[in-house]
């Protein structure tokens, strides 16, 4: 923590000696603290029901005028208290990442418009994320180093062109979740995954839409991008030379000319082609991948607190066999980084992000794909000053075709670690209240409780240790420092 405080400290006189040299410009610090306390039962980061975490993010803008500025943030989040380990770690990616210390640049940018244009250029690391007006993108909401340009047509319309280098080299990173196979003993390693984003807003008195496309390249060694667990054969270890191409095809619209009553849909389209990829060494990788995902919600305003009821679909995975014994599936999503934050349990509404007890879809804890869900909410109710409440309740199912002979389902194996996705049998109901009390203008403190109950009605016969997910509790208490 000395190493820290004395970082910081640097970076202020860093900034300060910057502000009183600097007449045109005009320095805007940005400083978070925030510090979580988790209790949890049948959790899955381990034995350990109880944790304690911090997260610091602290960092600048230079706005030098209207047309150019800079942005530097740093972050860093000790991934559980008392874990012997360095107060920074020169690998972000290290082994033990979630339990370990890790100091990281988050965004790192430059905002400048292109002289006498309304043209908007940002370069650098910065925010890459698909259009999503319901429940968060359900496929990329993170970060990436890339351009994105974007300009006003005229007072309704915006257009926005986006390319992010997901990642280039062999090195692990956490660049969009695209990354390369991390693997030493192969050389060489080093192909690039780029992505390239089109989108675009018409917003107009009483209703928005904004269509947005979407293409991602894998060169060799690259994860598999889809949702599906498997990884594409590596140049490295095979002689042959794979690839992949992933579009997306993605719309959302709003409808808030009945205001206070607000209409949102999302909906996407997904398809992934393999190239030169090995079937035999990976038996359950196709040649060509598709899946779709569409979201709803409608929500109403009150005095105190706004209502909303809402679902979900997205096409999981879909088994066949073809003059083989061996199933193959060819459903899948391309999953870069998704935001979908519909609960705090079984997806990535919790604030810190630093415990996952349950990992139920294809793509993580921050993706609705493999299964549907209904949830309804009523957020930011209150009864007393400074003090506010949301609650919620969630049906979740899986959509992944239930073939526990061949792939196995949702289910805790001899070391009590969860395995596999939900299946069409398998279901989970959800319950969270949440509380957060402004102690001070910049001081927070929030309750997270929620609860998740599991029924499931088949498990991998093949597998004698398997059990039944027990239903999970969870508590968290935040505080959160802003300045």
């Amino acid at each position: 923590m000395k190493k820290l405080t004395t970082l910081v400290l640097a970076a202020g006189l860093l900034v300060s000696s910057f502000a009183g040299s600097a007449s045109a410009g005009e320095f805007k610090p940005v400083l978070q603290f925030a510090e979580e306390f988790t209790y949890g039962d049948a959790g899955a980061y381990g034995p350990e029901n109880f944790n304690a975490t911090s997260r610091i993010r602290f960092g600048f803008d230079y706005v030098a005028s209207e047309d150019l500025s800079a942005t530097i943030l740093f972050q860093y989040r000790k991934g559980s208290w008392g874990h012997n380990g360095n107060d920074f770690t020169a690998d972000p990616e290290a082994a033990m990442l979630d339990a370990g210390d890790h100091f990281r640049m988050r965004l790192a940018y430059i905002d400048w418009n292109i002289p006498g244009t309304d043209v908007k250029v940002r370069m650098g690391r910065h925010a890459v994320v698909a259009p999503s007006y319901a429940f968060g993108s359900a496929i990329l909401d993170g970060r990436g180093d890339g351009i994105t340009v974007s300009s006003a047509v005229n007072d309704n319309i915006n257009v926005g062109f986006t390319w992010v280098r997901a990642y280039s080299e062999y090195a692990n990173s956490d660049k969009l979740d695209a990354w390369e196979a991390n693997n030493d003993y192969y050389a060489p390693l080093g192909d690039d995954a780029d992505l390239v984003m089109l989108n675009a807003e018409f917003a107009y008195d009483g209703f928005k839409v904004a269509p947005w496309v979407m293409y991602a390249h894998f060169d060799n060694d690259a994860i598999d991008p889809t949702g599906w667990r498997g990884n594409v054969p590596t140049k490295s270890n095979l002689d042959i030379d794979p690839s992949s191409d992933s579009f997306v095809i993605g719309v959302s619209a709003e409808l808030n000319m009945f205001d206070p009553f607000v209409f949102a849909v999302d909906a996407l389209y997904s398809n992934t082609k393999y190239h030169n990829a090995n079937a035999f060494s990976t038996p359950f990788l196709e040649d060509s991948y598709d899946g779709f995902y569409i979201a709803a919600k409608g929500s109403y305003k009150f005095d105190n607190g706004t209502a909303s009821l809402g679902a979900w679909y997205a096409s999981g995975t879909d088994y066949y066999e073809e003059d083989s014994p061996l199933y193959r599936n060819d459903k899948a999503f391309m999953l870069l980084d998704g935001g979908f934050s519909a609960s705090t349990i079984l997806f990535d509404g919790n604030i810190i992000g630093s415990d996952g007890f349950t990992n139920i879809s294809n793509g993580g804890a921050d993706s609705p794909f493999g299964t549907w869900g209904i949830i309804a909410e009523y957020a930011n109710f209150s009864f007393l000053e400074n003090l506010s409440h949301t609650a919620r309740v969630l049906y979740v199912k899986g959509t992944n075709e239930n073939e526990t002979a061949k792939v196995g389902n949702l289910y805790r194996d001899a070391s009590n670690l969860l395995v596999g996705t939900l299946t069409e049998d398998d279901s989970v109901i959800e319950i969270d209240f949440d509380t957060t009390y402004q102690i001070y203008k910049n001081l927070s403190a929030t309750l997270q409780l929620g609860y998740a109950i599991f029924d499931q009605s088949k498990l991998d016969p093949f597998d004698l240790t398997a059990k039944e997910q027990d239903d999970v509790f969870r508590s968290a208490l935040t505080f959160v420092y802003k300045f």
